[in-house]
This record gives C-alpha cells, sequence and structure tokens, in this order.
C-alpha cells in the first residue's frame, strides 16, 4: 500500500471533482468568444470513428487521465495570459527558472521525507502517472497560477479580476484576507504569503474551476472527429500526440483494461442496435443531464460521484455506458406492468439486505497483483500470471486442512492498517474485516461499477449476498489480484424494504 503522505504535498490544486476530465462545460472561453457566441447555442456534429481510434481513446481516458487534465489547465493559463495582456491586466511572473523550481521539488521532497523517511519520493510520483518530466511541467504550472493570481505581494493581486473568478466567495472569505495581508505588509514592511492550504484546497480549485466554466472544452463523449480525443477553445489535441506523452505509463495490463471496455461496449451497442433500442445520442445526453442536475447545490458534485464513489476513471467513459445502461432499459418490463412489480419484487427479495443496512463480517485472503510498496501493475507481462501460481500454492494450502486464519496471516498482502489514514477509520486487518456494508467492502476489495463492467461479476455481492458462512471460497480473480474468502456472520438488515 502507497503511503498517503505524498498526496497531500503533490503540487496539485484540484479537488475530486476537477480530477474527472470528462466532465461537461457550457460557457464560452474568455478569449476565443464574445458573449454573443457563447450566448448562441452549440451544435454538436456526431462523428463516427473506428474500432482503432476508439481503442487509443479509451487509453488516454483511462491511464492517460492524468495527461488530460493537466493539459487542458496548461491551454487555460495561457488564455488566461492572452487575455490579460489583451485588457490591460498584468500578467505577474510567469518566468519559472530551472533554479526556482528545482528548489521548490527539493522543498517538497525534504517535506515528504520528514514525515514518511522510507518513501522513494520519485516512485511515489511515478506510481501517481507522473514522469519526472511531467511532474516538473506540474509544478512549474501551479508556481505559475500562483504568481499570477495570488503572488507574495498583496499589492499585485488582480483584485478586480479575482472579485469576478471567486463571485460570492471574494467578499465572503478573501476581501478581509487581503486586507490583513495588506496591513502586515504596511507595519512589518515585509510580504505575508497567503496559507497554502487555503490556496490549494478552496483559492485555486475554484480559479481553475471558474476558467474552465468559461472555456468550450471537447470529450470523446462531445463527438470529436477521428484522431482528436481532446479540444480546448477550438484548439484539437491529436490522439496519437497524448499516446506519445502517456505511454511510459501505458503498461500491458491498462491496455487489457481499455481493449475490454471497448469490446465490451461494442458488443453492447451491436446487440442494442439489433434489438431497435439503442438511444440517439441527444436522448442520452437529456437524460445524462437530468442526472447532473440532482447534484446541483449537493455536498458531493455529479463528477465526484462518478469517479471517486463509482469508481470511472473519467466521466467520458462513465458516459459511454450511460448510454448503453440507458439503451438496455427500454429491454425491461414497462413501469406500472405486473412483470415490472415482480422484477422490483425479485430485486428486494436478493437485495434487500444491502437496501436495508446489513453488514456482513467476512475473512479475505489477497493474492496481490500489484506492487505491494506503490499500489501499481508492473508495465510489461501479465501482472496476474505471477499472483495466479502464488494463489494456486495457497488453494493447495487450504485443500490440505491447514488453518483458514494461520494461512491469513501468513499469505495474505493486505496490511495491518492503511498508512496515514484517518482515526477512527475501518482498517483491513492482513484481511480480517470488522462487518462491512456492501459498498464499504467493495472498497476493500477494490471493486467498483467500473469493475463489475470489465469483470462481469462482483466478488463483493457474492459475499454480501451468497457465501455460506463458513464455508471456504476461491482463488477468483479481482481488480487487485486473487481473492478467498470465508464469511463470519451475516448482520440483518435493521429496516425492512418494499416497493413503495
Amino acid at each position: 500500500m502507497l503511503s498517503t503522505t505524498l498526496f497531500t504535498l503533490l503540487p496539485l490544486v484540484l479537488p475530486q471533482d476537477l480530477a474527472s476530465e470528462g466532465q461537461e462545460t457550457a460557457s464560452a472561453p474568455a478569449v476565443a468568444m464574445s458573449q454573443e457566441e457563447a450566448a448562441a447555442p452549440k451544435v454538436q456534429e456526431a462523428h463516427e470513428v473506428s474500432h482503432e481510434e476508439r481503442v487509443k481513446r479509451a487509453y488516454v481516458y483511462t491511464i492517460g487521465a492524468r495527461y488530460i487534465l493537466q493539459r487542458t489547465l496548461d491551454e487555460l493559463l495561457v488564455d488566461e495570459i492572452a487575455w490579460r495582456m489583451e485588457n490591460n491586466v498584468p500578467v505577474g511572473d510567469v518566468e519559472i527558472s530551472d533554479e526556482v523550481l528545482e528548489a521548490q521539488i527539493q522543498e517538497r521532497i525534504l517535506a515528504v521525507k520528514e514525515q514518511d523517511p522510507n518513501l522513494d519520493f520519485w516512485k511515489a510520483v511515478e506510481s501517481q502517472g507522473f514522469t519526472p518530466q511531467s511532474f516538473r511541467a506540474e509544478v512549474r504550472r501551479n508556481m505559475q497560477a500562483r504568481n499570477m493570481f495570488f503572488p507574495d505581494d498583496p499589492e499585485a493581486w488582480p483584485v478586480e479580476r479575482l472579485k469576478t473568478m471567486l463571485g460570492d466567495h471574494w467578499e465572503q472569505f478573501m476581501a478581509k484576507n487581503h486586507e490583513d495581508l495588506l496591513a502586515h505588509k504596511k507595519e512589518n514592511a515585509e510580504n505575508l504569503p497567503i496559507n497554502d492550504q487555503m490556496l490549494n484546497q478552496f483559492l485555486m480549485p475554484t480559479v481553475w474551476r471558474y476558467m474552465m466554466d468559461q472555456s468550450e472544452i471537447r470529450y470523446p463523449s462531445h463527438g470529436l472527429p477521428e484522431g482528436v480525443a481532446l479540444s480546448i477553445n477550438g484548439r484539437p489535441v491529436k490522439t496519437d500526440d497524448i499516446l506519445a506523452i502517456i505511454e511510459p505509463f501505458l503498461g500491458d495490463h491498462d491496455r487489457r483494461l481499455a481493449e475490454t471496455f471497448i469490446s465490451k461496449m461494442e458488443a453492447a451497442e451491436k446487440d442494442l442496435m439489433a434489438k431497435g433500442v439503442w438511444m440517439a445520442k441527444a436522448d442520452s445526453d437529456v437524460l445524462l443531464d437530468d442526472e447532473k442536475s440532482d447534484y446541483e447545490g449537493a455536498i458531493i458534485p455529479h463528477e465526484m460521484m462518478v469517479v471517486q464513489f463509482l469508481g470511472y476513471p473519467t466521466l467520458d467513459i462513465y458516459e459511454q455506458l450511460f448510454r448503453a445502461r440507458k439503451s438496455f432499459r427500454a429491454t425491461l418490463p414497462a413501469e406500472g406492468t405486473e412483470e415490472y412489480r415482480a422484477m422490483q419484487e425479485e430485486i428486494i427479495k436478493k437485495r434487500g439486505s444491502f437496501y436495508g443496512g446489513g453488514k456482513v463480517k467476512a475473512d479475505v485472503i489477497l493474492i496481490s497483483a500489484q506492487n505491494i510498496e506503490t499500489g501499481t501493475f508492473a508495465l510489461e507481462g501479465d501482472p496476474f500470471a505471477s499472483a495466479k501460481e502464488r494463489a494456486t500454492e495457497v488453494a493447495e494450502i487450504l485443500a490440505g486442512g491447514q488453518n483458514f486464519d494461520d494461512v491469513l496471516m501468513e499469505y495474505s498482502d493486505y496490511p495491518d492498517q492503511v498508512p496515514n489514514s484517518q482515526p477512527g477509520m475501518p482498517q483491513p486487518n492482513r484481511g480480517k474485516l470488522p462487518p462491512q456494508s456492501r459498498n464499504d467492502l467493495r472498497g476493500f476489495l477494490g471493486e467498483s461499477d467500473y469493475s463489475d463492467f470489465l469483470q462481469g461479476y462482483s466478488i463483493s455481492d457474492d459475499i454480501f449476498f451468497l457465501g455460506e458462512p463458513g464455508a471456504i471460497y476461491g482463488p477468483i480473480r479481482g481488480p487487485l489480484g486473487y481473492y478467498f474468502y470465508r464469511v463470519e456472520s451475516r448482520t440483518p438488515a435493521t429496516r425492512e424494504m418494499d416497493i413503495d
């Protein structure tokens, strides 16, 4: 398991909902369009693309998801500089020398070492989808953005621009803060930089979000032509150019997952077309907008739900499957019919313990296909092959009658606890899991809605609903490797569910 220390020290200033690169933006770019042009409805032309292009885009929007975000923010910063020059707004110090950049990186390395002396900083950086080059570019851009919007000298802040970008937040939170920084400079003849936590967790994410909302960012789900995987304010980014950049992280296992996704999607599309129920893209978009509207004003934004809770790499991947799911729904009994009610009753019969708050206590042996220290898969070959060999050995040991608990303590790759986890959070305890709801159990097993689609089954559901207490199951291949499990007990649902 990778220490979470690095996550808090990487120069990323985006919340989880900004990490879902496939999200749709609606407003016009600050530079490229006039207000009149922005108000005009956008016509998104659909393009048929080849199987090869779909596979490449799947690579880009799974393993290359971080680069898509990096490239987008790079382009937005270029547009912001152009807007300022055009409107006589000071640009700020965007020339970051190599010496200053390296000094900043060394500060981060030392900070990480202080919290976790055993952590290999650059291996951890690599495990997060960076090359040393792309990591330096990330640090440089964030330093540029800080200098442009929140420089150390409070007199250099672009106040009017920030008022526009932060909206009501300026008066609520930042006006007084800015006044205090000005007063400190006047009294002490020195600049007091803004608090890093406020900058990284609130201010810059809000600024980036504003720039994204004011731009036209198009993804494959918006209907891009062959060979184009991203378009920012009318500037296309070629699919092959992105692939060339993410190639160092595009391992054989990642390729197989992306190819599995596309092959299943194409098979689903073909089957649903044959049934005459494949939904038009425009109709699917209406339903997706309805779903997004349910999250307006919610604590958890729609993008965060899709990426963080449902487990999709990006919203663009989710939108492809969303259309298939909504199309498949037309093959089910119509709502209000006896057949539909019977289907509901069967679901409640099978799943009522989940809806009613039931729990399961299970012991799980994980034979990991990942590198235990970094949580990543080997780039070359099949990382599950060696895990399968070890799982076969464990199966033979269990078949020989050795105690399951002893085997778990010796062979399970689960740690005792997740490093730097929040106090009070359930811990894996080598795989002797505490009583879990279905969704919490899925987290421990690395499963999600996305992995269910790729695998075609859910080990968590087998444990939660089907496994006989005391029986030993496995080895079963799952997202992280191979699993053996034994159900200890089930806690009944706290409330009874019915259709109404």
